[in-house]
C-alpha cells in the first residue's frame, strides 16, 4: 500500500478546473499531484540532491500504479472576483507598446488554434514570433541603461501601484480538513522507493497556484470512505498512465518553442457512493469512450451541416473499412435492411453552450455502442488507421485525413486526445451525467406528431402531446428510463445553436417519410448518464443532447 498525504498549509486549495477559468478544482486531480512531483524534480540540481537519479525510477514506477482513491473533506468554495495583478515584466522598462503587442499577438494564436485553421495559425505564430523579439530587444535595450541615468520622470513605474495591470482570477476552495490523500492499495513500494519518495515529497512547496502552499509525505491510510475509481461515477479525474513523465518533457519542450502547457492527462470517472451500496446510474446504450476527429483546416461548417457531414464520414470509412464491411459500421443487416442493434453513431460536435458560442462544427465523433464486440470495435478502428495510413502516403509528416463535401470543398481531420483539445471536443461535455438535458440539435422525430407551429391551440397541443410521447419513447430506446418532464421548445436552448426549422430535411432522401425535428429539453427524476442521441437522426448527429448544469 502506498499513501501520499497533501497538507494544505494555508488552509486553502487554489487551482483552476481544466475546462473552466472560473471554477475550482476539487478533490486535487492525481495527474496535478504527479506534475508537481515531476516539477519538484526537475527543479533540483542533481549534483546537490541525494537520490536524485533515482527519482527518475520512482516516478516512473508511480505512473505505472493506475488510478488512486482519495480520501478528503467537503470543501467550501470561494467567490471568484476578477482582480488586477501588477505585470512584472514592464516594471522596471518602458516596453508598454512591445508588451502590448506580444499579448495581442499570443491571443491571436489561441484564437487560431479555436477555429483550427492551419494557415491562419501559421501566420499568427509568425507575428507572434516577430512581437515576442521586439519585446525581448526592447527589454535588453532599455535594461542596458544604468540606473543612474534612468529619467526620473519614469522611475515611479519601479512602483507596484503604478505598473501596468491585467485582470486575473483565481478560483479557490476552503476544504473542511485542510488535506487530501491519495492511495494506491495494491502498490508494494521497497524501502529504497519509500526513501527516494519521501525525499522528493519533502521538497514540495505547493500543489496549483503558486499561492497553494503544501506540504506532502508518505503516511498511512486513511480510513472512512473518499473518492474512488467508479466507470459509473459522478465526476472525471485527471489521471496518468504509462509515458506520463516523457509527456511531461515533451509538453514542456514544445511549450519553450510555440505552444502553452496543456497537461496530458487520461479522464477517470469517480465516485464518492459507498462500494458496500453502489447505486448504479442510467445510462445510455452509447458508450463514452470516443475517437474524435478535431477539425484542422477547411470550411466553417454550421451547426446544420451536421447530417450532410457525418454521412461523408461514414462514406469514407465504408471505403476504407476491410471486407466484409461489418453492420456496425453500414448499419444494415446483410439482406441490406437496417440493423435492429445499435451501431456506430457519428456525431459532429458544435460549439454550443459559451457566450461566445457561433454554432461551427469543431469536430467529430465515433461513438460505438457500449455493448460492442471486440470484433466491430476492432474493424471501425482499423478502419479510422487505414484512413489515417493513405494521408500519411500524401504526407509522412501529418496523420490528418481529408473528408470531400462536394462544392462547399474538402474538410481536414485529425485524431485528437482527451485533455487536448477544447471542451466541445471532449465527451465528458456531453456526457454527464446529470438529471436535465438539452438539445444541441433537434430530434428528428420517429412519429409525425402534427404542426408544432400551428395557430389553433387544440391543434398545437395535440401536437405537442404526441412529440412528447414520442421523446419519450426515444429515451427508453437508447436504455434511459422515461424523463419525467419533456419540454418542446419552439428555439435552440443553447447558445450557439441553429433553430429546428433552419436545418435541411431530414432524411432528404426520395421515397423516404421526412421526419419533424423539434428541439427539447428532457428531466429525469436522477441523473443518468449519457450520451444521449434521440430520434430517428441518432446516427447522423441529430438529436444530441447536453447536459445542463446543476
Amino acid at each position: 500500500m502506498l499513501a501520499i498525504e497533501v497538507t494544505f498549509l494555508t488552509g486553502r486549495y487554489v487551482a483552476t478546473s481544466y475546462n473552466s477559468r472560473q471554477s475550482a478544482e476539487w478533490p486535487p486531480h492525481p495527474a496535478r499531484v504527479f506534475s508537481t512531483l515531476v516539477a519538484t524534480h526537475f527543479a533540483a540540481d542533481p549534483a546537490s540532491t541525494p537520490g536524485h537519479e533515482s527519482e527518475r525510477a520512482v516516478l516512473e514506477w508511480l505512473e505505472r500504479l493506475g488510478a488512486p482513491r482519495i480520501q478528503a473533506s467537503e470543501a467550501a468554495v470561494r467567490d471568484v472576483v476578477t482582480v488586477f495583478v501588477p505585470v512584472n515584466d514592464v516594471a522596471l522598462t518602458d516596453v508598454d507598446n512591445e508588451a502590448k503587442a506580444a499579448d495581442e499577438a499570443r491571443e491571436a494564436v489561441n484564437a487560431a488554434r479555436t477555429t483550427g485553421e492551419a494557415r491562419t495559425l501559421k501566420k499568427a505564430q509568425a507575428v507572434m514570433a516577430k512581437a515576442e523579439a521586439a519585446l525581448a530587444k526592447a527589454t535588453a535595450r532599455a535594461t542596458a541603461v544604468p540606473s543612474s541615468s534612468m529619467d526620473p520622470a519614469r522611475g515611479h513605474r519601479v512602483l507596484p501601484e503604478h505598473r501596468v495591470r491585467q485582470p486575473r482570477t483565481f478560483p479557490s476552495v476552503t476544504p473542511d480538513e485542510p488535506r487530501a490523500t491519495f492511495v494506491w492499495d495494491e502498490a508494494m513500494p521497497t524501502e529504497e522507493q519509500q526513501r527516494t519518495l519521501s525525499g522528493l515529497l519533502g521538497r514540495v512547496v505547493r500543489l496549483g497556484h503558486s499561492s497553494s502552499l503544501v506540504a506532502m509525505r508518505l503516511t498511512a491510510a486513511p480510513s472512512g470512505s473518499g473518492w474512488r475509481p467508479d466507470e459509473e461515477g459522478e465526476v472525471f479525474l485527471r489521471v496518468i498512465e504509462a509515458g506520463q513523465l516523457a509527456a511531461l518533457e515533451a509538453a514542456w519542450q514544445r511549450h519553450r518553442e510555440e505552444e502553452p502547457r496543456v497537461m496530458p492527462a487520461v479522464p477517470q470517472a469517480y465516485t464518492r457512493r459507498s462500494a458496500e451500496a453502489p447505486t448504479k446510474v442510467p445510462a445510455s446504450l452509447f458508450s463514452e469512450s470516443w475517437l474524435v476527429l478535431r477539425r484542422v483546416e477547411g470550411p466553417h461548417l454550421p451547426s446544420v451541416s451536421t447530417v450532410g457531414l457525418a454521412r461523408a464520414v461514414r462514406r469514407v470509412l465504408l471505403a476504407f473499412a476491410a471486407e466484409p464491411v461489418p453492420a456496425v459500421l453500414t448499419g444494415h443487416a446483410p439482406d441490406g435492411r437496417p440493423t435492429t442493434i445499435p451501431h456506430l453513431a457519428i456525431v459532429p460536435l458544435s460549439f454550443v453552450g459559451h457566450a461566445r458560442a457561433t454554432g461551427t462544427i469543431l469536430g467529430v465523433a465515433l461513438v460505438l455502442p457500449r455493448a460492442v464486440g471486440e470484433m466491430d470495435r476492432t474493424a471501425v478502428y482499423r478502419a479510422v488507421a487505414a484512413w489515417e495510413d493513405a494521408a500519411r502516403m500524401e504526407d509522412e509528416d501529418t496523420p490528418a485525413v481529408q473528408v470531400n463535401l462536394g462544392a462547399s470543398g474538402q474538410l481536414t481531420l485529425e485524431r485528437v486526445e482527451w485533455g487536448t483539445s477544447l471542451a466541445t471536443l471532449r465527451p465528458p461535455t456531453w456526457c454527464g451525467p446529470a438529471a436535465v438535458w438539452s438539445s444541441a440539435t433537434p430530434v428528428a422525430l420517429d412519429r409525425n406528431p402534427g404542426d408544432l407551429r400551428s395557430r389553433d391551440p387544440r391543434e398545437l397541443a395535440s401536437a405537442i402531446a404526441q412529440a412528447e410521447a414520442a421523446i419519450r419513447a426515444a429515451c427508453t430506446r437508447i436504455g434511459l428510463p422515461e424523463p419525467s418532464r419533456v419540454e418542446i421548445l419552439p428555439a435552440a436552448p443553447w447558445a450557439g445553436g441553429a433553430k429546428a426549422r433552419h436545418y435541411p430535411p431530414y432524411p432528404g432522401l426520395d421515397g423516404r417519410v421526412q421526419r419533424v425535428l423539434t428541439h427539447a429539453r428532457i428531466a429525469f427524476d436522477a441523473a443518468v448518464r449519457g450520451p444521449v442521441l434521440l430520434g430517428a437522426g441518432r446516427f447522423v448527429g441529430l438529436g444530441l443532447f447536453r447536459p445542463e448544469p446543476r
